[in-house]
C-alpha cells in the first residue's frame, strides 16, 4: 500500500507531462491547419490550352537571344563568336488581388521595355485566369522576372536556357547550297534548251526560291535586333477563404484526430522499445545465471 502511494506522484506527473504534450502537439497542428489550408479553396475556369504550371500551352513563341562569347581558335587566338539561345522562364502565381496584380503587371512590362507577345484572359471576376508570353530584351530578363515572382502568390517557377548556335550555324549552311543551287539553275537557263528542259528548270527554281524565302523567315529569328528572351506568366484568380467558426472547428478535429493517431503510434513505439529493453535485460540475467552454474 504504502509502495502504491509512493508511486502515484510520479506516475500522476507522467500522465500530466502526456496531456501536456498531447495539447501542445494539438495546438500547434490546429495553427497549421488555420494558416496553411485556409486558402486552399482555388475558384477555377476552363482552360484553352494556355497555361504555364504543367500543362499544355498551344501557342508557343520561340524568342532567340544573342550573347557574344569569346573563345580561343586552335592557333590561340582569342576570337569572338554571336552565341545563339532560347531562353524561357516559366512563371505560375494565384492572386487575392487579381486586377491590382494585372495592372503592376502592365506597368513591370512598360518600365522594361517588354513585349506582349500573346495574351489570353478568361473567366468571370472572382475567377479569372490570365496567361501572357512576354518578350523581353536579355539584359532586362532577370530583374523582370525578380518582379513578376513578387505579383501575388508563387505557385511554380522554372527557367530554361537551350544553345541555338548549331541550329542557326545550320541554317546559314543550308541557305548558302540553296543560294549556289539557284545560281545554278540561273546558268543552266541562260544556256538555252528545249521547252520541256526550260520549264522544269523555272518549276526548280521557284521551289529554291521558295524554299529561301521560308529559310528568310527562320533566320530572321536569330537576327540579333530581335534579341529577345521568353517569360511564360500565369496568373489566377483565387478569393481568400474567410475564418469562420465552421472551419475552425473542422480544423480543431482533423487535428484532434491527427494528433492522437501520432500519440498511439508513439505510445506503440515506446512499449516496442520498452519490450526489447526487457527482453534483453532478462535474457542477460538468464546467460548470468547459466554461466553462474558453471
Amino acid at each position: 500500500m504504502k509502495h502504491i502511494k509512493t508511486n502515484y506522484p510520479r506516475i500522476r506527473r507522467i500522465f500530466l507531462t502526456s496531456i501536456a504534450i498531447f495539447l501542445l502537439v494539438f495546438l500547434l497542428r490546429w495553427g497549421y491547419e488555420i494558416v496553411f489550408f485556409r486558402h486552399d479553396i482555388l475558384i477555377t475556369a476552363p482552360h484553352t490550352g494556355m497555361s504555364f504550371d504543367g500543362h499544355s500551352y498551344r501557342i508557343r513563341i520561340s524568342n532567340i537571344a544573342t550573347d557574344q562569347v569569346t573563345q580561343k581558335a586552335i592557333t590561340g587566338e582569342s576570337i569572338v563568336i554571336d552565341q545563339k539561345y532560347e531562353k524561357t522562364a516559366n512563371i505560375a502565381s494565384v492572386s487575392h488581388r487579381f486586377d491590382e496584380d494585372h495592372e503592376r503587371l502592365r506597368a513591370l512590362i512598360t518600365a522594361h521595355d517588354a513585349m506582349v507577345q500573346t495574351e489570353n484572359l478568361q473567366g468571370l471576376p472572382g475567377s479569372q485566369i490570365l496567361t501572357m508570353t512576354i518578350g523581353v530584351m536579355p539584359q532586362q530578363f532577370d530583374d523582370m522576372v525578380n518582379s513578376i515572382r513578387a505579383l501575388g502568390t508563387l505557385q511554380s517557377f522554372t527557367v530554361n536556357r537551350v544553345d541555338r548556335t548549331n541550329e542557326f550555324n545550320n541554317l546559314l549552311a543550308h541557305q548558302e547550297v540553296l543560294r549556289k543551287t539557284r545560281e545554278s539553275y540561273a546558268t543552266l537557263q541562260e544556256m538555252g534548251g528545249s521547252i520541256q528542259d526550260m520549264l522544269l528548270l523555272q518549276e526548280r527554281i521557284l521551289l529554291v526560291e521558295t524554299e529561301l524565302q521560308h529559310l528568310g523567315v527562320d533566320l530572321g529569328v536569330f537576327a540579333s535586333e530581335h534579341s529577345f528572351c521568353t517569360i511564360n506568366f500565369s496568373l489566377r484568380e483565387q478569393e481568400a477563404q474567410a475564418l469562420s467558426l465552421q472551419f475552425a472547428l473542422n480544423g480543431a478535429a482533423t487535428s484532434f484526430w491527427w494528433t492522437l493517431g501520432a500519440a498511439v503510434i508513439v505510445s506503440f513505439a515506446i512499449i516496442g522499445l520498452l519490450g526489447v529493453a526487457v527482453l534483453g535485460l532478462w535474457l542477460r540475467i538468464q546467460v548470468g545465471k547459466l554461466q553462474s552454474k558453471e
